[in-house]
């Protein structure tokens, strides 16, 4: 039994370094690598980075790297179309309390959205924050847009 658990967990890792190994492939859902300036700590699944310019760029259909000049990361993201082209293009997060969750990101002029599940991080802040508040009742997810930058030259 025990062999068998390891040699699924050993797919799992071959798996997930294969994504990440794709050698020479380009952001496609963004278009290019785009530039953010948070201004906040934010968590991207359980990680928390310092808040600073971050540089965001796709891996092949479904990773989303950040990286920023102290600290980086990756998140699997989904792809959806947008009724009409975002007029500016922006990174958002879900705020409860003091924690921001990365969740979408929008390009100027394109109608693709790439966007996050919520996390069990994510549901944990939510529940800490409501029980915190029990008499606020239900509560619609306070999001924070930040602005893109122009990209790297």
């Amino acid at each position: 039994m025990r062999t068998l658990i390891d040699k699924d967990r050993l797919a799992l890792i071959v798996a997930f370094a294969a994504l990440l190994a794709q050698p020479g492939v380009k952001a496609q859902s963004l278009g290019n690598t785009v530039v953010a300036d948070i201004p906040f700590a934010f968590q991207i699944n359980s990680h928390q980075l310092p808040p600073g310019k971050y540089k965001l760029e796709t891996q092949g259909n479904d990773l989303l790297w950040v990286k920023g000049n102290s600290d980086s990361g990756v998140m699997f993201v989904l792809k959806d179309h947008l009724n009409t082209p975002s007029s500016q293009g922006a990174v958002v997060f879900h705020h409860y309390g003091n924690q921001y969750f990365l969740r979408e990101v929008r390009t100027a002029g394109s109608s693709s959205l790439l966007w996050s599940s919520e996390t069990k991080a994510e549901r944990r802040a939510k529940v800490e924050m409501a029980a915190a508040n029990p008499n606020a009742g239900p509560r619609e997810d306070s999001k924070v847009e930040v602005a893109l930058l122009a990209p790297p030259r």
